[in-house]
Protein backbone atom coordinates (compact mmCIF):
# COMPACT_ATOMS: atom_id res chain seq x y z
CA UNK A 1 0.00 0.00 0.00
CA UNK A 2 1.27 3.27 -0.74
CA UNK A 3 0.89 6.77 0.83
CA UNK A 4 0.99 9.97 -0.85
CA UNK A 5 2.42 13.52 0.18
CA UNK A 6 2.34 16.71 -2.03
CA UNK A 7 5.46 18.02 -3.19
CA UNK A 8 6.06 21.70 -2.11
CA UNK A 9 8.86 22.89 -4.62
CA UNK A 10 11.92 21.63 -4.81
CA UNK A 11 12.99 24.48 -5.97
CA UNK A 12 11.45 26.85 -3.67
CA UNK A 13 10.60 24.74 -0.74
CA UNK A 14 13.56 21.98 -0.81
CA UNK A 15 14.59 21.98 2.40
CA UNK A 16 11.11 21.49 4.03
CA UNK A 17 10.24 18.49 1.72
CA UNK A 18 13.72 17.35 2.88
CA UNK A 19 12.52 17.30 6.23
CA UNK A 20 9.19 16.03 5.64
CA UNK A 21 10.95 12.96 3.71
CA UNK A 22 12.87 12.74 6.81
CA UNK A 23 10.46 12.49 9.32
CA UNK A 24 8.04 10.02 7.02
CA UNK A 25 10.85 7.62 7.18
CA UNK A 26 11.24 7.98 10.64
CA UNK A 27 7.10 6.59 10.81
CA UNK A 28 8.23 3.97 8.27
CA UNK A 29 7.03 5.33 4.78
CA UNK A 30 10.27 5.88 2.42
CA UNK A 31 9.70 8.13 -0.93
CA UNK A 32 10.08 5.45 -3.67
CA UNK A 33 9.03 8.39 -6.47
CA UNK A 34 6.61 11.23 -7.81
CA UNK A 35 3.05 10.28 -9.06
CA UNK A 36 1.89 13.06 -11.34
CA UNK A 37 5.03 15.00 -10.80
CA UNK A 38 3.66 16.79 -8.10
CA UNK A 39 2.67 13.99 -5.06
CA UNK A 40 5.58 12.07 -3.84
CA UNK A 41 4.74 8.37 -3.60
CA UNK A 42 5.80 6.29 -0.02
CA UNK A 43 6.37 2.81 0.37
CA UNK A 44 5.76 1.30 4.10
CA UNK A 45 9.04 -0.04 5.80
CA UNK A 46 10.95 -0.47 8.70
CA UNK A 47 11.36 2.84 10.50
CA UNK A 48 14.48 4.17 9.76
CA UNK A 49 16.70 7.41 10.14
CA UNK A 50 17.41 8.69 7.01
CA UNK A 51 18.91 12.37 5.78
CA UNK A 52 17.88 13.73 2.43
CA UNK A 53 19.07 16.02 0.14
CA UNK A 54 18.47 17.61 -3.57
CA UNK A 55 21.10 17.56 -6.25
CA UNK A 56 20.99 19.26 -9.17
CA UNK A 57 23.20 16.84 -11.87
CA UNK A 58 22.63 17.84 -15.22
CA UNK A 59 23.92 14.57 -16.63
CA UNK A 60 23.07 11.90 -13.83
CA UNK A 61 25.76 9.32 -15.34
CA UNK A 62 26.74 5.87 -13.57
CA UNK A 63 29.96 7.37 -12.77
CA UNK A 64 28.38 10.46 -11.23
CA UNK A 65 26.05 7.90 -8.76
CA UNK A 66 28.69 5.80 -7.78
CA UNK A 67 30.66 9.27 -7.09
CA UNK A 68 27.25 9.65 -4.79
CA UNK A 69 27.10 6.28 -2.97
CA UNK A 70 30.90 6.65 -2.51
CA UNK A 71 29.80 9.23 -0.12
CA UNK A 72 26.76 7.40 1.45
CA UNK A 73 24.58 8.83 -0.65
CA UNK A 74 21.94 6.35 -2.92
CA UNK A 75 19.51 8.08 -5.05
CA UNK A 76 15.85 7.31 -4.43
CA UNK A 77 14.72 9.62 -7.42
CA UNK A 78 16.06 10.75 -10.57
CA UNK A 79 15.10 13.34 -13.17
CA UNK A 80 16.47 15.40 -15.59
CA UNK A 81 18.48 18.07 -14.02
CA UNK A 82 17.33 17.29 -10.29
CA UNK A 83 17.81 14.40 -8.28
CA UNK A 84 16.59 13.53 -4.24
CA UNK A 85 19.00 11.28 -3.01
CA UNK A 86 19.55 9.60 0.58
CA UNK A 87 21.68 8.57 3.27
CA UNK A 88 21.84 7.61 6.36
CA UNK A 89 21.88 9.99 9.28
CA UNK A 90 24.70 12.09 9.86
CA UNK A 91 26.64 10.98 6.69
CA UNK A 92 28.62 13.89 5.52
CA UNK A 93 26.16 16.63 4.09
CA UNK A 94 25.71 16.83 0.30
CA UNK A 95 27.20 19.56 -0.05
CA UNK A 96 30.21 20.40 2.24
CA UNK A 97 30.01 23.87 1.83
CA UNK A 98 27.80 26.76 0.87
CA UNK A 99 30.50 27.77 -2.22
CA UNK A 100 29.57 24.18 -3.64
CA UNK A 101 25.77 24.49 -2.90
CA UNK A 102 25.69 27.94 -4.74
CA UNK A 103 27.23 26.79 -7.74
CA UNK A 104 24.97 24.04 -7.75
CA UNK A 105 21.73 26.37 -7.50
CA UNK A 106 23.36 28.89 -10.04
CA UNK A 107 23.68 25.90 -12.54
CA UNK A 108 20.22 24.78 -12.58
CA UNK A 109 18.66 28.42 -12.29
CA UNK A 110 20.49 29.25 -15.03
CA UNK A 111 18.98 26.53 -16.76
CA UNK A 112 15.38 26.74 -16.19
CA UNK A 113 15.55 31.14 -16.92
CA UNK A 114 16.89 29.91 -20.08
CA UNK A 115 14.05 27.96 -21.01
CA UNK A 116 11.57 30.10 -19.21
CA UNK A 117 12.59 33.10 -21.90
CA UNK A 118 11.87 30.32 -24.20
CA UNK A 119 8.72 29.95 -23.59
CA UNK A 120 7.96 33.36 -23.16
CA UNK A 121 9.08 34.42 -26.37
CA UNK A 122 7.00 31.49 -28.17
CA UNK A 123 3.81 32.59 -26.08
CA UNK A 124 4.16 36.37 -27.30
CA UNK A 125 4.87 35.34 -30.69
CA UNK A 126 1.59 32.88 -30.49
CA UNK A 127 -0.37 35.49 -28.74
CA UNK A 128 1.09 38.33 -31.66
CA UNK A 129 0.21 35.94 -34.39
CA UNK A 130 -3.43 35.27 -32.82
CA UNK A 131 -3.99 38.61 -32.58
CA UNK A 132 -3.06 39.15 -36.31
CA UNK A 133 -5.06 36.25 -37.82
CA UNK A 134 -8.13 37.05 -35.75
CA UNK A 135 -8.08 40.62 -37.33
CA UNK A 136 -7.99 38.80 -40.79
CA UNK A 137 -10.38 36.44 -39.91
CA UNK A 138 -8.79 33.62 -40.02
CA UNK A 139 -10.63 31.79 -37.17
CA UNK A 140 -8.89 28.37 -37.57
CA UNK A 141 -5.54 29.58 -37.45
CA UNK A 142 -6.37 32.42 -34.85
CA UNK A 143 -7.74 29.46 -32.88
CA UNK A 144 -4.48 26.96 -33.06
CA UNK A 145 -2.44 29.94 -32.20
CA UNK A 146 -4.45 30.58 -29.03
CA UNK A 147 -4.22 26.49 -28.07
CA UNK A 148 -0.43 26.90 -28.67
CA UNK A 149 -0.46 29.90 -26.31
CA UNK A 150 -2.25 28.60 -23.38
CA UNK A 151 0.57 24.94 -23.95
CA UNK A 152 3.43 27.83 -24.28
CA UNK A 153 2.01 29.49 -21.08
CA UNK A 154 2.16 26.12 -19.02
CA UNK A 155 5.03 25.49 -20.22
CA UNK A 156 6.44 29.23 -18.64
CA UNK A 157 4.56 28.75 -15.67
CA UNK A 158 6.77 25.10 -14.91
CA UNK A 159 9.54 27.48 -15.93
CA UNK A 160 9.37 30.34 -14.58
CA UNK A 161 7.95 29.57 -11.48
CA UNK A 162 11.27 26.98 -10.36
CA UNK A 163 13.38 30.04 -11.86
CA UNK A 164 12.01 32.37 -9.22
CA UNK A 165 12.20 29.69 -6.72
CA UNK A 166 16.03 28.87 -7.05
CA UNK A 167 16.71 32.83 -7.43
CA UNK A 168 14.97 33.20 -3.66
CA UNK A 169 16.86 30.02 -2.41
CA UNK A 170 20.05 31.87 -3.60
CA UNK A 171 19.28 34.97 -1.97
CA UNK A 172 18.84 33.12 1.35
CA UNK A 173 21.76 31.24 1.15
CA UNK A 174 23.82 34.76 0.36
CA UNK A 175 21.96 36.29 3.02
CA UNK A 176 22.85 33.29 5.65
CA UNK A 177 26.47 33.99 5.58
Amino acid sequence: MAKYRLCGGLAMMAEHDMGMLKDMSAKGWHVSGLSGGLFYRFEQGVPHDFDYAVGFERDFTPEVQKLFRAGGWHPVIAAPGWQILRAEAGETPLFTDEESKEEALRAVRVRTGRWALVWAALLAVLLAAEMHLDAQGVEPAASACLVGAVAAGAGLTFTALPFFGYTASLRRLRAGR
